[in-house]
């Protein structure tokens, strides 16, 4: 055993420092030695010193407060609490290395993580297994992330098996939603949703769901819970006001100006009070037709919605990424061979996106504001802070070396494009900041933003 052991670290040496230095990705550690096997420290401080720092893919991500956030690589969970000049790895114990199906913060102190694990017959499955099915588990912390708890999930017992999908979103620190998801194609997934009254601790199957597989969930109140799903390929927008003993559907039609896009896709609402709040929607059409986005607004708690602005001419079949502050809609534009942009529409506003110029997307990046000047933004992987509206943006994407977190910059330090999925519509004025983004900490882009 100690041959194979003394085998395996050489060959994780040779693959080491014959890795392009330049490679982006996730840098798996070593993993710790058989038992028996000799407890030395694999590397000297002078090997680590000369491996790689890499940048950490970022799956998923929230900015709680201003400075507060965190973010998951997919198996990883990392908390700063100075807007990403540092990190914490607060990952929860995961000795099978399963994957994160979802994660959600209350606050920075409560936690949520509901992990898919792949099983055959009740057991770990191989991984070229033709019938498995997957088993989802919970974790949760009250204290940041210092220590965590196992919560009891029900048993299983549908016709299908889970898939490794699922969505997990508290009201407060002791009402909470989750579904998971019930294995299908396209037209036949779905969801099973369960909800909690004691932080997570133990869970209950609700009475009544909604059709499809769902993709977002938004608890406002113990009895109250808005929900996003797929069913048959479409968008749907359901909510219960009654803890889930019935859902309504919420049909949100699309502005005549717009047409022939008139195929919604939903995304999850926002409120801002008991009252107000927003849903933005991306509408397409036929082939060959140009898409849409209408921000929709509620004055009754959700009861009536109204169209309160439109960005339209989108490439076709392209929805768009965006959150609301206060009443302002933000939107992430990215330019093809440029960084990206701030779009801000307030109130009434119509904008067209332009088919000349600069051509890219408004589905690329990702936001999380907390108010109008402070947020996070992630584009393909890659975390940015705001702290000035849009002016300017610093990378905090975590970086580690040897799978340890580090304040070094990536190696090699240098200016890196961007990745993009590019498309064909710009917004006008065409923006046209600096061609690359640094992914070292602390180095400042300048956005392009219009209101």
């Amino acid at each position: 055993m100690r041959f194979r052991w003394v085998f395996s670290v050489l060959a994780v040496l040779t693959i080491l420092f014959t890795v392009n230095a330049g490679a982006q990705g996730t840098f798996a550690p070593p993993q710790p030695p058989p038992a028996g096997a000799s407890a030395a420290p694999l590397f000297t401080p002078e090997q680590i010193a000369k491996m790689p720092v890499v940048a950490l893919p970022v799956r998923d991500f929230k900015l709680l407060t201003s400075g507060t956030g965190w973010v998951s690589t997919g198996n990883r969970l990392l908390l700063t609490t100075d807007n990403g000049a540092h990190w914490k790895d607060i990952s929860p114990p995961n000795p099978n290395h399963d994957h994160y199906a979802s994660v959600f913060f209350h606050d920075s102190d409560s936690g949520w993580v509901l992990f898919s694990h792949l099983v055959q017959d009740g057991e770990p499955a191989a991984s070229d297994a033709s019938f498995s099915d997957w088993k989802l588990n919970l974790s949760f912390t009250l204290d940041g992330g210092a220590t965590w708890a196992t919560g009891n999930l029900p048993e299983w017992h549908g016709d299908r098996g889970l898939s490794d999908q699922g969505v997990v979103a508290f009201a407060d620190k002791l009402h909470g939603w989750m579904s998971l998801g019930v294995d299908g194609n396209t037209m036949t997934a779905g969801s099973a949703l369960l909800l909690t009254s004691d932080g997570g601790r133990t869970w209950e199957w609700a009475k009544a769901g909604s059709d499809g597989r769902i993709e977002e969930i938004l608890a406002l109140t113990e009895k109250e819970v808005w929900v996003v799903s797929t069913p048959e390929g479409g968008s749907e927008l359901t909510v219960s006001h009654d803890g889930a003993n019935s859902f309504q559907e919420i049909t949100l039609p699309a502005p005549k100006e717009i047409a022939p896009a008139e195929h919604p896709t939903y995304d999850r609402p926002v409120f801002t009070d008991g009252l107000n709040g927003y849903d933005a929607v991306s509408y397409s059409g036929g082939y060959g037709s140009r898409s849409a986005a209408v921000l929709f607004r509620t004055t009754d708690g959700g009861r009536t919605w109204k169209p309160d602005r439109i960005l339209s001419n989108l490439v076709e079949q392209e929805t768009v990424n965006s959150t609301v502050v206060g009443s302002t809609w933000i939107l992430p534009f990215a330019p093809q061979g440029v960084q990206p942009a701030l779009v801000k529409l307030r109130p009434n506003d119509r904008i067209a996106a332009a088919t000349h110029k600069s051509s890219g997307d408004f589905s690329n990046c990702e936001l999380s504001f907390v108010t109008l000047d402070v947020g996070w933004m992630n584009c393909s992987g890659n975390l940015s802070s705001i702290i000035d509206g849009g002016a300017t943006a610093t990378s905090i994407t975590p970086r580690a070396r040897n799978g340890v977190l580090t304040t070094d910059p990536v190696t090699p330090n240098q200016s890196i494009p961007i990745q993009m999925n590019i498309k064909h519509s710009s917004v006008v004025p065409a923006v046209a900041p600096p061609n690359h983004i640094p992914y070292v900490s602390g180095i400042d882009r300048h956005l392009g933003l219009n209101s």
